[in-house]
């Protein structure tokens, strides 16, 4: 009987998510599509390009919102439990709160899982494909710097000579700002290959390289030292990281690899770390917000009215979401490390849902 009623409770809270998740997914889909109608306003950009925008950054807005739709979820399937008096008849079986709580606790534990391991890789797809094409028509700039597994990449223009450059450079310091044993390439405005410059260091100032320790081997001319050589480019500091993959669109799978790398070449890696640990304490969070639900809504009689329930759980769900918030700054900026700054959050839900539950109960009692 245990087993039956534990997969009973199973399948409304499977049911009670997927009804939040359609809800707050169309929501989030049209709120989406008339974002980027505003984003491409005066752009001329194409009707199904501002679709394929929507919907490739779809599944991204989703798993950020996945807390939200499994707290409500929750809400809303405690919340059929007790209208339907279904919770009494469980509660009168002998059954207690933890083994009800316990099957919907497994459910969002599962689909945390899920969301991590087979769906992260297809967002992170999702991601990439939106960032690219968001570059192409909204913002209508180039990327100016690539990653690879063999080092950095940049694109840039030089205004001194009309010639237009790649330049690589395996090792990096200062978020890409300082270059070491690099090599340059320069391309006309016809893509014909004009030169060459290899040296040992560049570091980037306002719209210049200032490098030393070059050679520069012109395409017709003969190769030439320099101790101290100014390269000019149309490249800024800002432009260098804000061209890099954004954490989103890189796979769980790879966010590790990618960490090391980055710190490899010198940059900081600290939002690929937040995401990461954020992916990771994913199923944890969902789980610890079945437990807040049902703290809340566990004084509820069949015959009560849910609108004091509902407005206490937007209370408590934007306190949390400030909390949140907080923690994400804190970690951002390096002033709590990313596994704290990450697994705080399910420790205090548990506390925020502890206190509310004896809250509840010496109530009951009528001992407050």
């Amino acid at each position: 009987m245990l087993n039956k009623i534990n997969y009973y409770i199973f399948k409304k809270f499977l049911y009670s998510f997927l009804i939040t998740f359609l809800i707050l997914g169309t929501i989030i889909f049209i709120g989406d599509f008339v974002e980027q109608f505003r984003k491409s306003a005066g752009k001329e950009v194409p009707f199904r390009i501002i679709l394929q925008l929507t919907i490739f950054n779809f599944p991204n807005l989703i798993i950020y919102t996945l807390p939200i739709t499994s707290f409500f979820g929750s809400i809303l399937a405690f919340l059929i439990l007790i209208r339907n008096s279904e919770s009494i008849v469980i509660s009168g079986m002998g059954i207690s709160n933890l083994k009800t709580i316990l099957p919907p606790i497994i459910l969002y534990f599962i689909i945390g899982i899920l969301f991590i391991t087979l769906i992260n890789p297809v967002i992170s797809l999702f991601d990439d494909r939106y960032s690219s094409l968001k570059y192409e028509y909204i913002d209508r700039v180039d990327k100016f710097a690539s990653i690879t597994k063999n080092g950095l990449w940049l694109k840039q223009d030089n205004h001194e000579n009309g010639l237009n450059s790649v330049l690589y450079a395996k090792k990096t310091e200062d978020q890409g700002n300082t270059l070491y044993n690099f090599m340059l390439l320069e391309y006309n405005d016809k893509g014909s290959f004009s030169g060459r410059i290899d040296g040992k260091k560049a570091r980037l100032k306002d719209g210049f390289w200032e490098m030393s320790e070059i050679q520069i081997s012109p395409k017709y001319e003969e190769s030439s030292y320099k101790i101290d050589y100014k390269y000019a480019t149309n490249i800024k500091p800002e432009d260098i990281s804000d061209s890099l993959s954004s954490p989103s669109s890189i796979s769980i799978w790879r966010l590790l690899t990618f960490i090391s790398f980055l710190e490899e070449l010198g940059y900081s890696a600290i939002d690929f770390k937040m995401h990461l640990y954020s992916l990771i304490c994913l199923p944890f969070l969902i789980s610890s917000l079945v437990f807040l639900a049902f703290s809340i809504v566990q004084s509820v009689k069949p015959n009560d009215k849910f609108a004091n329930t509902i407005v206490s759980s937007l209370i408590v769900i934007f306190f949390i979401y400030f909390i949140s918030n907080l923690l994400n700054a804190l970690g951002s900026t390096s002033q709590l490390h990313p596994v704290i700054a990450n697994f705080s959050m399910p420790i205090i839900i548990f506390f925020i849902a502890s206190t509310i539950s004896q809250y509840a109960e010496l109530r009951r009692k009528k001992i407050i």
